[in-house]
């Protein structure tokens, strides 16, 4: 939803008042997970953990659709029993593809791997320079709501539509990208860099370069 980001310390209190009230929480990783946030998963910042994960996107290298679900012992055994009436009457016609399974093996083999680990860092540190080269535009008001966590680099450009999908900024700023060879989209007004773990230094950098482009234009 925008890429909105939220503090450790204030999820945690927030996860926390909700177990002691018994209420289920779901961390959605599907976007999230294998290291997206620098951290294998974005609750790995927390210190309360949730009672179900989700996964997808990364699982399988973005290869083939796969998706996991994760839980606790405890939701596991609610289901556990032979009163039928406890059934989880939920599947997918894709469940347990075996060509999706081997792919996601062979995708996560790669993403343990130390050179893997050692790229999406490097990643990280572009991703902090590219930040830096932001700030100016939020001096003169052409960008707010700077941040950063991991490969995620994210800011609303400023417009008189006010925040949203429906933004207009959205209906230039794609065209404007593709017509510099890149393609990037905008959720509203909100416009993100989130590239993949293999773009290569000279890639990221063109990225980089038509994004202040872009705000150089509406700017001016």
């Amino acid at each position: 939803g925008g890429m909105k980001m939220y503090g450790a310390k204030e999820l945690d209190i927030i996860l926390s008042h909700l177990k002691k009230h018994e209420i289920i929480c779901i961390a959605d990783e599907v976007l999230t997970g294998f290291y997206r946030t620098g951290k294998m998963f974005a609750g790995d910042y927390l210190d309360e953990k949730a009672d179900i994960i989700c996964l997808s996107k990364a699982l399988t290298g973005g290869t083939m659709a796969l998706g996991v679900t994760g839980c606790t012992a405890r939701i596991y055994n609610s289901f556990v029993s032979n009163n039928k009436n406890k059934t989880l009457f939920h599947g997918h016609s894709f469940t347990a593809n075996p060509l999706a399974c081997t792919a996601a093996l062979a995708s996560l083999e790669l993403l343990n791997k130390k050179s893997c680990r050692n790229k999406i860092k490097v990643l990280v540190a572009r991703q902090e320079k590219f930040l830096k080269r932001l700030r100016p535009f939020l001096q003169t008001v052409v960008i707010t709501n700077l941040r950063c966590l991991g490969t995620i680099v994210a800011f609303e450009v400023k417009t008189t539509d006010g925040d949203g999908y429906l933004n207009s900024i959205a209906e230039i700023f794609t065209p404007f990208c593709m017509a510099q060879g890149v393609y990037l989209r905008s959720l509203g007004n909100t416009i993100y860099v989130m590239p993949p773990y293999c773009t290569r230094k000279k890639e990221l950098k063109k990225i980089h370069n038509v994004v202040i482009k872009f705000l150089q234009k509406h700017q001016a």
